[in-house]
């Protein structure tokens, strides 16, 4: 009995030695041939650890179904929402009948059939017939018919279509590709690209786009147009064609609707409403306004009326009447067509043309003249010096009449031939021919 106790003590006394002389380890375990750090791809996995900015994403639907597929190496959980589904991106609603969300977290997502974006906080809302999402790069691609609808703090709507859609979440910046129509109550743009800027509420396009509007079309190399202002602005080679119905009057006085042609073009072009809500166009760096039978080029042309109804011409202006051969200059001029009526002041200068040529055959300068068109007078005021062939007059005021071709020049009138001082009560001046008629107490001397 001694015997089997003493050797059961020996065991036990063993067993203790040996298990506190080695520690207990623990057994290994096990990996697979895959590396189990997160792994990241475009548009599915882990978010970029480079990226601070970590939000949540919402969605939902109807009815929901949940696969497991393999993409790029990676198996990705990937749930199919159908009827009314939905993703909330921060304080933008994705919607479509049905999505295609990779993840819980919807690092991407595929819409499809009537997909909507709804942008309330800016006004915007775009429509396409597919769309792809991508969550961390914060954008929405769309296609097939995409269309963007925008209502700016005006009220006013701008509709813009094209071939695919760029919207970019975080910076609410929408980039358009293809054949993009920009729909404005005021104004429909036509372009290949553009760019428009919600923060700005700025459109800017690719070169060499066209502009139309009521009875307007405009172009130029760059543009860029503000939808809250409906401020319109065209740089390098800009060009504008209106139209307008205006009332003619023929030699008999009989009345006629004509349809006129007016184009303006420079070097930069702004269209904006002006104080008395009158859409105004201002023309800089050679700027030229084309009619029928008048040209006005000057340093900063101002065009004001949906019909170009009233132009203003600052700095170095000319113009050039082609139907009665005159040439204005001077650096203030108004022009109201309307009321048939022209002004130019500062230096102002009227020079008669030969009929079929350039060449000028006599030249008046004032301090202002006074075009009445429908009556077909110019009436001239200030210091007047006309220079003639062989003749200089002078005077104070004169009437020129353009269907005689001849000016009465009153108010102290003289002429000046050869150092010979010609006055009289009244002087007619014919200006292509240099001869003048004196009357009413014609004298010589100073």
């Amino acid at each position: 009995m001694k015997t089997k106790f003493l050797s059961f003590f020996l065991f036990a006394l063993f067993f203790i030695l040996h298990s506190t002389s080695e520690p207990h380890t623990r057994p290994p375990l096990l990996f697979s041939s895959e590396d189990l750090q997160p792994k990241t791809f475009q548009g599915v996995g882990e978010s970029d650890p480079k990226r601070n900015e970590s939000f949540p994403t919402y969605w939902g639907g109807n009815a929901l179904t949940q696969e497991d597929r393999e993409v790029q190496g990676l198996k990705v959980t990937i749930f199919s929402l159908e009827g009314g589904a939905w993703i909330q991106h921060k304080k933008v609603k994705l919607g479509a009948n049905r999505i295609e969300v990779f993840g819980k977290e919807a690092y991407k997502a595929f819409l499809k059939n009537g997909v909507q974006i709804e942008d309330h906080e800016n006004g915007t809302v775009l429509k396409a017939g597919i769309g792809e999402y991508d969550k961390y790069e914060e954008i929405v691609h769309i296609r097939e018919r995409p269309r963007l609808y925008f209502r700016d703090k005006t009220g006013k709507n701008t509709v813009i279509s094209a071939t695919t859609i760029d919207r970019q979440l975080a910076t609410k910046t929408t980039r358009l590709h293809g054949g993009v129509i920009i729909s404005h109550p005021e104004i429909t743009i036509f372009c290949a690209e553009a760019v428009f800027r919600e923060s700005e509420q700025l459109i800017t396009t690719d070169p060499n786009p066209i502009l139309i509007s009521k009875n307007r079309y405009l172009t130029g190399q760059k543009l860029a147009f503000y939808t809250n202002e409906s401020k319109i602005i065209l740089d390098e080679k800009t060009v504008l064609f209106q139209s307008s119905l205006e009332t003619k009057k023929d030699q008999e006085g009989k009345e006629s609707k004509e349809t006129v042609i007016t184009i303006l073009k420079g070097d930069k072009i702004v269209s904006s409403p002006n104080e008395n809500n009158e859409r105004s166009v201002l023309v800089t760096g050679n700027a030229t306004v084309l009619r029928k039978d008048l040209k006005i080029t000057s340093n900063t042309l101002e065009s004001i009326g949906s019909d170009s109804s009233i132009i203003k011409a600052r700095k170095n202006i000319r113009v050039h009447d082609r139907e009665n051969n005159l040439v204005l200059t001077g650096h203030t001029f108004d022009y109201f067509r309307k009321e048939e009526y022209m002004h130019l002041t500062e230096e102002g200068k009227m020079e008669f043309l030969e009929r079929n040529s350039d060449k000028v055959t006599s030249t008046v300068t004032a301090q202002e003249f006074e075009r009445f068109l429908d009556k077909k007078e110019t009436v001239i005021r200030g210091d007047i010096r006309i220079k003639a062939k062989s003749t200089d007059a002078m005077g104070e005021y004169a009437t020129y009449h353009e269907d005689e071709e001849s000016m009465l020049l009153e108010g102290n009138p003289r002429i000046d031939r050869s150092g010979k001082i010609l006055r009289a009560g009244k002087i007619v001046f014919y200006p292509r021919e240099g001869r003048s008629i004196l009357t009413e107490g014609v004298h010589l001397g100073n």
